[in-house]
């Protein structure tokens, strides 16, 4: 792996990217939950695959830290204060995760489960929505270096 910079639009591919693979394991994760109860998929199942989806989430904050963080700083005049918008944005993100993955290994009822999963999906998807209008966007992550002109001249 080289140790050089990833040039803004391939930061902006990879995110987006992780981001359709993450909406992909919510998707199979609510779909698990609607087959609760019915033998085909058990609590357990659906227990590991959030803990295995925090871990996925983890891994995906630790790209965006180390790859987008460089490059939205460097974007324009705003850059670090996105940057510290973005750490602060991670931090309330791990601990909401990690509140609702334990709701969701210590729920005792399969209603308490599905309804820690929903929590889950609706706080992730929400969460995908804003970062990718607000940092990863073809006017914030362009290849060229030329700032924008703010007003327009």
């Amino acid at each position: 792996m080289s140790d050089e910079p990833l040039m803004p639009s391939e930061v902006r591919r990879k995110v987006l990217s992780q981001h359709r693979e993450i909406e992909q394991m919510l998707s199979e994760l609510e779909t698990g939950v609607t087959h609760l109860g019915d033998g085909t998929v058990g609590g357990d199942q659906v227990k590991r695959a959030a803990y295995a989806l925090r871990g996925i989430l983890e891994l995906h904050m630790n790209f965006e830290e180390a790859h987008m963080v460089p490059a939205i700083n460097d974007a324009d005049g705003f850059g670090p204060e996105r940057v510290r918008h973005l750490h602060a944005e991670h931090a309330d993100q791990r601990q909401e995760l990690d509140r609702l993955v334990d709701q969701i290994r210590e729920a005792s009822s399969l209603d308490d489960l599905k309804a820690s999963v929903v929590k889950l999906a609706e706080m992730l998807r929400k969460d995908i929505e804003e970062e990718e209008r607000e940092y990863v966007n073809e006017k914030l992550l362009r290849d060229h270096i030329m700032p924008n002109d703010t007003f327009g001249g």
